[in-house]
This record gives C-alpha cells, structure tokens and sequence, in this order.
C-alpha cells in the first residue's frame, strides 16, 4: 500500500523544523509513543537506529527506526520495522 498526506502548517519553516526535531514532541503527532532508545549510529542523524515503543490499548508494539536520509531543512525520511510491518516515510518541508 502506497498513499500521500500533505499537511500544511501555517508557521515558518524554521519553527516546524524546530519542533519536529525535538525528541520530547514525539508524542503530540505519534498516537500511543512511550519511549524511544537508541540503538546504533549518530542520534539523529542519517543511519541512526532507534527502538520505539508504543502502547496500543493492552498491546504494546516495538518497533525499529532507521534514518534513512536526514537533510533539514528539507527532508527527512525514515523506515520502521516490527512484526508483520515494513513502513517507508518521507517527510517533505
């Protein structure tokens, strides 16, 4: 499945990069966010990899985060890795 959302944030570019960068805002956008822990790589940056966790009514779901391309102000793109799931996210500012 392939699909595109195109969310338009009326703030300058600068201050979505700011808040979207922060760890700490991770769980205003991600529904059930826990934790993040990292695993390898420069925290951050292109190649780092991260396990999140999640909370999903009783369920709790972990999951792998590499940073496939990190290149703010313009993109940043990621993929997640869990049981049965492959999700692939590119992120355009």
């Amino acid at each position: 499945m392939e699909y595109t959302l195109d969310i338009e944030i009326k703030l300058p570019r600068n201050q979505v990069i700011e808040k979207f960068n922060n760890e700490e805002n991770i769980k205003h956008w991600q529904k059930g966010f826990v934790s993040m822990e990292h695993l390898s790589g420069v925290k951050g940056k292109t190649g780092a990899i991260s396990k999140l966790t999640y909370k999903m009514g009783k369920r709790e779901i972990e999951m792998i985060e590499t940073i496939t391309l990190f290149d703010l102000p313009e993109s940043f793109h990621l993929t997640f890795d869990a049981k049965n799931v492959y999700n692939i996210q590119e992120n355009y500012f």
